[in-house]
């Protein structure tokens, strides 16, 4: 799908009344999980439970990839688990027998800063619910 194509989606998300989602982050998510509408690099911040999430956002595809490598260093059976499963699904995918959704409940980021009180924490990879975010903005904080 072209970003020509991407337009049509964009506007029903817009003009959806789902008092659960809010458009405009879903529509930087979709983005993020459409390879032709090349949204990439994207830094947002997001406001969950007072505390603030930096980072960029990425593709499912994406955050698996990492997350699984993270996991190698981790647990090399469960590395092994999970890969043969993600394998099982994307094989299954390719042959037609099941479709591979995008879990739309969740949000994936990459160089993620944690803000909370005065504590800060750097993540590889960060994976939570979209209903949990409480507001959002493009950009990072400032650091002064």
């Amino acid at each position: 799908m072209s970003w020509r194509d991407a337009v049509r989606p964009a506007l029903r998300m817009l003009l959806q009344r789902d008092d659960h989602v809010d458009p405009h982050l879903e529509l930087l998510r979709l983005g993020a999980e459409d390879p032709d509408v090349a949204a990439e690099d994207i830094t947002i911040t997001l406001v969950l439970d007072g505390a603030l999430v930096t980072g960029t956002v990425v593709s499912t595809e994406t955050w698996e990839r990492l997350h699984l490598g993270q996991l190698g260093g981790q647990d090399y059976d469960l590395h092994r688990v999970v890969r043969e499963a993600l394998a099982h699904l994307d094989d299954a995918a390719e042959k037609g027998r099941r479709r591979r959704e995008i879990d739309r409940r969740f949000l994936h980021l990459r160089d993620v800063t944690y803000r909370a009180a005065r504590t800060t924490h750097t993540l590889p990879t960060w994976r939570g619910p979209v209903a949990a975010v409480s507001g959002w903005s493009l950009g990072g904080p400032d650091e002064r």
